[in-house]
């Protein structure tokens, strides 16, 4: 009958529609908020602790490397052309500032004479273009700088810090400590984001200078689509990442997370699936309840439309 095909196409929309609707509402609605929860809450979080960890650690070496080329006598000393008799006595100072910094070394180096002074009592001349590093330094305009240098094989990392020494406003030399920053990559290596996720550390131009996996030290990422905070997603050994950074406030490197994109999105994808098989499990009892709902209610007209049907042909057949 049509009133009864129409009467099943109405309700079985009016079941269906709204359901898929909001189904489909739920689904997005989850994803933005996964999304803006990662891109507002958990990965600058998760970043801004770790970042802090790595410049607490780098505080203390930029700092003792400050008290040596701020020192005043240190100041007079390269002033003075570095005589001799002192010579001595400034090593002296220099090992005692490692010993009680528990420093690797320490060193001064003067542009007027183009001497390395170590807390060893090692002295020697300068030599380029090896050390082109301290022309490079002094020619800059930075305070300080922070030279890694990591083993790939032991993953023992050590940063040196070179800080200006100022005399009269002229750039005179260097002072400087190495120090061991194994704590940073315990950090870097113990540090997880979410379910999977890593950090790791890159410089200006974006080669990984720390990373949980050693292998990687020295491999370059396109830092520019990812700076400041930005987030992307990148394609590595066949697996599609999640990626964001921040920068350091100690020197111009960045702080980098990755995410899978199947371990971030993973649950959030089953509980959608799970909600869309639950949705069409209900579509379901709802289309069945509908038909045995509408055979009801057309039971007695179709019996009564047949049984006037069967009169009509009987009388019929009569005449």
């Amino acid at each position: 009958m049509l009133l009864k095909h129409k009467l099943y196409t109405s309700l079985i929309a009016a079941t269906l529609l709204p359901l898929c609707i909001s189904t489909l509402f739920f689904s997005n609605s989850l994803h933005e908020l996964a999304s803006n929860k990662l891109a507002k809450q958990e990965l600058p979080t998760a970043l801004s602790n770790v970042r802090n960890a790595i410049e607490w650690q780098l505080s203390e070496p930029i700092a003792t490397s400050r008290g040596i080329a701020t020192n005043s006598f240190v100041k007079q000393w390269l002033e003075e052309g570095e005589p001799l008799k002192n010579t001595e006595q400034y090593i002296n100072y220099l090992n005692n500032v490692k010993l009680t910094d528990d420093a690797i070394s320490a060193f001064i180096v003067s542009d007027t004479s183009q001497q390395y002074y170590s807390y060893s009592g090692e002295i020697r001349q300068l030599s380029y273009p090896s050390d082109n590093w301290f022309t490079d330094f002094l020619s800059s305009n930075k305070r300080y700088g922070l030279v890694f240098d990591i083993n790939k094989q032991t993953g023992k990392a050590k940063v040196y810090v070179n800080y200006v020494i100022e005399v009269d406003g002229e750039r005179r030399g260097l002072a400087g400590i190495s120090h061991s920053v194994s704590s940073m990559n315990e950090i870097i290596q113990s540090q997880s984001i979410g379910n999977g996720g890593i950090v790791y550390l890159v410089d200006a131009v974006g080669e990984i200078k720390l990373h949980p996996d050693q292998s990687m030290i020295g491999e370059s990422i396109p830092l520019n689509n990812i700076i400041y905070g930005l987030q992307t997603t990148i394609e590595r050994d066949k697996q599609t990442l999640v990626s964001s950074s921040i920068p350091l406030q100690s020197l111009d490197w960045h702080l980098v997370a990755e995410i899978p994109q199947d371990k971030l999105y993973g649950p959030i994808d089953e509980a959608i699936r799970n909600n869309l098989l639950f949705g069409g499990l209900i579509a379901v009892l709802g289309v069945m309840l509908i038909i045995l709902l509408v055979n009801r209610m057309f039971r007695p007209i179709e019996q009564i439309t047949n049984s006037v049907s069967s009169l009509a042909a009987k009388i019929v057949g009569k005449h």
